[in-house]
């Protein structure tokens, strides 16, 4: 061995030292989905997947746990090849939802859960954990929700939506549709903050009628969400008060869809959080995949026989990159950049926002 290292230019065999001992942490990149292929209240398979850059070799702990905030990890639920770069598990019957902890090397840990919960009748609801900031730390799982209007929840869902022991509902919806469709879940705190946005425009008449087209479409959801940036600070600033009080988590923010409204405001959480445009934007379009718009589309002799007033539909019922790309960039074009939106208008300090990066983020990227 003595004689293999004088080989070594000295120079080169510092560095080669010097590398292997200040290796950097890898970027880890995890992700859960669920393999269960129906929508039931109940355990079933995940396939974990992950990529580490550089990579690494070795082996991965994990751990499952019916809670984000602990877990065991005396045994791990399996022990896998890092260079396998999956594992289908199938979970604990115990556990109401669960979460996994990966350990690489038992030295690097990342926690991670499925983003889509398995409602019955609840169209997109979801957890907003999982997504990295700039310094690549995690929002965390089982503390901030998305989704529709809770009035459609089944007995189930309300069952799961306990189990979740979601603790605040903050309802976006207007006055009128509140009193029409109430909340069927009774959370410790139901915070109604009404966002006033531009009257409503009966657009599925004008697009029957032919009066509006695609763009149309666009160009009034642009309108709208540019309203309610414009006139709701006040709504917006108590959303972010209510985020910043730890004794309200868990939360589940809503409004009809939950694509529009609390697409925006999932949008400014998440970057307050210091999470890039490319992950907010695929959060807002996820509500395409989980909404069945089939629930409200007419039933209409030229809605069936038109191909152009079926697109136009759609765009309307969907959640459109142009739209949020659009508000994004008048935000920053307006204030310089939407942390200033955030900072003047939302009045989210600097200080405040340190708090809520506590809350939502775990601290070393797990």
């Amino acid at each position: 061995m003595l004689g293999m290292l004088k080989k070594f230019p000295f120079p080169l065999l510092t560095f080669l030292l010097f590398s292997f001992c200040t290796q950097e942490k890898p970027d880890i990149r995890v992700v859960c989905e669920n393999s269960r292929g129906n929508s039931e209240n109940s355990p079933g398979n995940y396939r974990i997947k992950w990529e580490l850059l550089p990579p690494m070799k070795g082996t991965v702990n994990i751990y499952e746990s019916n809670s984000p905030d602990s877990f065991d990890i005396k045994t791990p639920l399996v022990t896998v090849n890092i260079s396998d770069g999956f594992k289908d598990i199938f979970a604990n019957s115990n556990l109401s939802r669960s979460y996994f902890e990966l350990v690489f090397n038992n030295k690097y840990s990342v926690i991670t859960a499925e983003r889509v919960l398995p409602m019955q009748q609840l169209n997109n609801f979801r957890d907003l954990g999982g997504y990295y900031n700039e310094n690549n730390l995690q929002t965390k799982w089982g503390k901030l929700y998305r989704s529709s209007s809770l009035t459609y929840a089944s007995k189930s869902d309300l069952k799961f939506l306990n189990i979740l022991k979601i603790k605040t509902v903050i309802d976006f919806r207007p006055e009128r549709d509140r009193l029409k469709l109430p909340t069927r879940y009774k959370a410790t705190h139901i915070i109604n903050l009404p966002l006033r946005e531009n009257p409503p425009t009966f657009f599925a008449d004008k697009i029957l009628s032919k009066q509006m087209k695609q763009n149309d479409v666009i160009i009034a959801q642009q309108d709208n969400l540019s309203y309610i940036v414009a006139n709701n600070s006040d709504y917006f600033e108590y959303l972010f008060e209510t985020l910043l009080e730890k004794t309200n988590y868990p939360i589940v923010i809503t409004c009809t869809l939950g694509k529009d409204k609390t697409g925006l405001a999932a949008a400014l959480i998440l970057t307050a959080l210091g999470v890039d445009r490319e992950q907010i934007i695929s959060d807002f379009l996820l509500s395409n995949e989980l909404i069945d718009y089939e629930l409200f589309i007419p039933n209409n002799d030229i809605y069936a026989s038109d191909e152009d007033v079926q697109k136009t539909m759609t765009t309307m019922l969907s959640a459109n990159q142009e739209v949020l790309t659009y508000i994004l960039n008048k935000i920053t074009k307006q204030y310089g950049s939407i942390d200033k939106y955030l900072e003047t208008e939302i009045k989210l300090t600097p200080q405040k926002r340190e708090k809520l990066k506590e809350l939502l983020l775990y601290p070393e990227a797990k």
